[in-house]
């Protein structure tokens, strides 16, 4: 090496400077790119500051945990369905939550491969970390009759509502059994006696309004609890998921004090709360949760790539929201994919990460 390269060389290292590719290495980024992954239903939940994930795979359900909303650290499948049971087949939005220092799939699942789906039943797992081993709890009663359990019907998209020290389980089912399953889908609500246990299920809503109607059916599923203050919202999807239509409407619980389990206690939004547009189709199941630091919120949900392909080609987003004036979320409009900042707080903890490796 020649007097001026050793200089150059020495120059390079006293000052800090490195290669670009080095450069690049070391820099934390503050963007991500939606849509984060292929699928749909997207669940997530925030416990002890690190969030939580579940969706199909492999057959079964995989199970994620994460410091960041915007990636996974740690992915396992948890559990697979067995053979020849009411659950082996049709595995629909599992939910992961904990209750009472345990944790609890809930999910939907049938008894017959494909269509068509009549036999879909909800059904829980549980376990005392959220990557198990899982005990199978079996399928809950949803019918009219617990005390019989005559006529047991069909339900999907199973949440929980924890509030004022009791537990709620919300779901999206029929009013009676049927051989096909071309049946209007309304919203349920029942007291977890025990988190693999309901009391008497109660009507808590269905589609009435012009914007909810429009498909061969009439719906509402996959309802999503968001708490704010006191304020407590029921978050449903309404109009055909296979379609551009699929939207979000919105329950609001009166105050704090109000029965739950009273339909009266509830106040329907007048019109979509989020929806896609000219350029985002689908939108809908989502679910809600804070940045690491707590100081924004953020909508995880899903849509359709392109009109075409039913339910096979919808992929996972986030977007952030705030509260208007009045306590009501607001979504704003559907973005969809492209570059967006990090939730708050995320780009500090890597950059504490690496400071911690060198």
């Amino acid at each position: 090496m020649n007097k001026i390269a050793l200089l150059i060389f020495v120059s390079i290292f006293s000052l800090g400077l490195y290669p670009a590719s080095d450069q690049k290495k070391d820099k934390v980024e503050n963007t991500f790119t939606n849509p984060l992954r292929k699928g749909a239903d997207p669940f997530i939940v925030k416990h002890n500051g690190k969030y939580y994930t579940i969706f199909n795979k492999g057959g079964g359900f995989a199970v994620t945990e994460s410091r960041f909303l915007t990636k996974f650290e740690k992915e396992e499948v948890v559990w697979m369905p067995p053979q020849n049971a009411w659950n082996s087949y049709n595995l629909w939005a599992p939910e992961i939550h904990p209750i009472d220092g345990k944790w609890y799939i809930y999910y939907a699942g049938s008894v017959h491969k494909g269509t068509p789906f009549y036999a879909q039943r909800a059904g829980v797992l549980e376990a005392d970390n959220p990557f198990g081993p899982y005990t199978d709890r079996g399928m809950f009663y949803t019918g009219d009759d617990p005390e019989t359990k005559k006529d047991n019907c069909w339900s999907i998209d199973m949440t929980v509502l924890q509030h004022k020290g009791k537990n709620y389980a919300i779901w999206s089912g029929w009013n009676a059994l049927h051989d096909h399953h071309d049946v209007d889908q309304y919203l349920y609500i029942a007291e977890l006696v025990n988190p693999w246990t309901l009391g008497k299920r109660v009507l808590l809503s269905k589609p009435e309004l012009e914007w909810e109607k429009g498909d061969q059916i009439i719906l509402q599923e996959g309802p999503q609890v968001l708490q704010h203050n006191d304020d407590v919202f029921i978050l449903y999807s309404t109009r055909g998921s296979w379609s551009e239509h699929y939207k979000l409407g919105q329950l609001r619980l009166k105050s704090s004090d109000s029965d739950p389990l009273d339909p009266n206690s509830w106040i329907k939004s007048l019109k979509p709360v989020f929806q896609g547009n000219s350029a985002v189709y689908g939108v809908g199941h989502a679910s809600m949760t804070t940045s690491t630091d707590n100081k924004e919120y953020w909508i995880y949900y899903h849509s359709k790539l392109n009109l075409e392909g039913g339910w096979n080609n919808r992929h996972v987003y986030l977007q952030k929201f705030t509260f208007d004036a009045d306590g009501n979320p607001l979504f704003g409009e559907a973005k969809g994919g492209g570059v967006m900042i990090r939730p708050s707080g995320e780009v500090e903890i890597e950059k504490q990460d690496r400071k911690t490796k060198k």
